[in-house]
């Protein structure tokens, strides 16, 4: 998936989740429903001051915005064993944000 999208993608989750409406966000940050509506869709690219306003409208890192770099064959045969465990309903939305926690967990193990 192109970064655009993902990025896209991730507002549109955090908006959904905080229930607020396209107009409100764009509201928050003084632009239009329009511009909110392209974000999502991956039609245009957001800024970094755009990102960084988003993250604090969400409480979010601004990490959470994008992919995660690491793809290794371990984190590979982490999912499955833990794909294993889950049923058949969890979505892919759902996957993606416990893949992410297990992340967090496993840094803050490290010590990163």
């Amino acid at each position: 998936m192109e970064l655009n999208k993902f990025v896209g993608n991730k507002i549109r989750q955090f908006r959904e989740n905080k229930r607020i409406s396209q107009e409100i966000l764009a509201a928050e940050l003084n632009t239009t429903r329009q511009t909110v509506s392209r974000y999502e869709n991956g039609e245009r690219k957001v800024s970094q001051d755009v990102l960084y306003e988003l993250a604090g409208i969400f409480n979010q890192p601004i990490d959470a915005f994008f992919p995660p770099r690491d793809h290794s064959e371990e984190k590979n045969e982490h999912v499955m064993t833990i794909a294993a465990h889950l049923d058949d309903d969890v979505t892919d939305e759902e996957m993606r944000d416990i893949l992410a926690y297990i992340d967090m967990k496993k840094r803050l193990h490290r010590g990163e």
